[in-house]
């Protein structure tokens, strides 16, 4: 579980929470008014996630490259097309 802060706080003692994160491998959620604003992670675990989301667009530039190029207008409109059935579907279940 995350180490919640308020904005004030974290900038008081921010080497602090430095060490915490880079040392003590906690994840700091930073809060502005008990709104979570932002998150102090470790290097490698942000590494990490960077690597990933990555490698998830790499695999959708790959099969974007094997679809016919398409106007925007009709991707739009079959996005619409598919989420008006999917809400049909759903009704006709009770859901």
């Amino acid at each position: 579980m995350a180490l919640q802060i308020g904005s004030k706080n974290a900038r008081d003692n921010f080497a602090e929470l430095l060490g915490r994160v880079g040392f003590g491998r906690e994840e700091i959620v930073i809060e502005r008014s008990g709104k979570p604003m932002a998150v102090l992670i470790p290097m490698d675990v942000y590494e990490q996630l960077v690597a990933e989301r990555e490698a998830r667009f790499s695999i959708l530039d790959r099969i974007q490259a094997k679809q016919p190029s398409l106007p925007a207008e009709q991707v739009e409109a079959d996005v619409e097309a598919v989420i008006r059935q999917v809400r049909i579907n759903r009704a006709a279940r009770g859901g």
